[in-house]
């Protein structure tokens, strides 16, 4: 079995910092809502508490996957940082959900803006920190789906400081106060479609799913096309976390080349890494007369057996 690892580490005192600037912006920003009665800036901060806690998960999830595998977690806590991500993006639809009834309310029961100064001023700081805080977590983002999930909150958090900015000061120059009824739910729509992408990436992670990168077909063609290979059956492809993908299957080959069998692995494996990404995986030879068959282990896939078949002897 071959074993390729990524050594992409967020960095701490980026994350560090990130959770402090969050955290100065929350409490601004809901002080500063509250006092001039803005929705819009109390929806922004709330957005930012849960990146205060997306963050902290972040950074929890990713020390828990870099713990080392025991003989009863034998592949390491790797999906620690995707669970992570997963409760991160729920909690992002429940702050999405308080935002809506929130603006709801204020449709019923109009409230005015009041205390311009420091309404400018706090929205000013939410949205100097934010930019800050992208420009932290940027390099990060594409190591893992919980960085990718911190960054999200980071990117969106932004785009809604600028709107609550540019629409309070319409606001004030206008006296339209639907227009914080229609910033707040535009904010929790951003929020919402942002987390349904977290949450369906996570979950398809959690159901062992083929990686959507990845063609299923495309992976049993490369490695049936192997030299010496015959056959391939009981193929699996899932991914270990956001950035492990583990495989498994039995190949078949002839009995006069099971002795060359470690010669054949490695190439397979060799072909998995360098053109699939796959670091985890587990080759079964077996002689040209084994009894099964099946592509997908345990089922009956006769349908799909004879259009691979089909597809095989083009």
């Amino acid at each position: 079995m071959a074993h390729v690892h990524s050594h992409k580490n967020v960095s701490g005192k980026r994350l560090s910092w990130t959770i402090f600037f969050n955290l100065l912006i929350t409490i601004a920003e809901f002080i500063g809502g509250i006092v001039s009665g803005y929705l819009a800036l109390v929806a922004d901060a709330a957005h930012n508490l849960s990146d205060v806690a997306a963050l902290g998960l972040a950074w929890i999830g990713d020390k828990g996957s870099e713990m080392q595998a025991t003989k009863r977690s034998t592949y390491g806590f790797k999906r620690l940082e995707v669970m992570t991500a997963f409760i991160s993006a729920v909690a992002l639809v429940v702050i999405a959900v308080f935002i809506f009834v929130e603006a709801f309310g204020r449709l019923i029961h109009p409230q005015p803006l009041t205390h311009p100064t420091i309404f400018l001023v706090v929205a000013s700081i939410g949205l100097i920190g934010n930019v800050v805080s992208i420009l932290l977590l940027h390099s990060e983002k594409g190591k893992s789906l919980n960085m990718k999930t911190a960054f999200l909150h980071m990117a969106y958090d932004a785009i809604s400081s600028v709107a609550v900015l540019i629409g309070g000061v319409i606001i004030l120059l206008t006296g339209l106060n639907i227009i914080d009824i229609i910033l707040s739910t535009i904010i929790a729509l951003m929020i919402v479609w942002s987390s349904y992408q977290v949450i369906k990436e996570a979950v398809l992670v959690f159901l062992e799913a083929v990686p959507p990168e990845l063609e299923f077909d495309q992976v049993l063609k490369s490695i049936d096309d192997t030299p010496r290979v015959k056959d391939v059956h009981d193929l699996h492809i899932w991914s270990l976390s956001s950035n492990d993908i583990a495989l498994s299957c039995h190949v078949c080959i002839d009995q006069k080349d099971y002795l060359r069998g470690t010669e054949i692995i490695a190439s397979i494996n060799t072909m998995l890494a360098e053109r699939y990404h796959i670091g985890h995986a587990t080759i079964q030879l077996e002689t040209e007369d084994c009894n099964r068959t099946e592509i997908l282990c345990g089922q009956d896939n006769a349908e799909l057996e004879l259009n691979w078949k089909k597809n095989k002897s083009k």
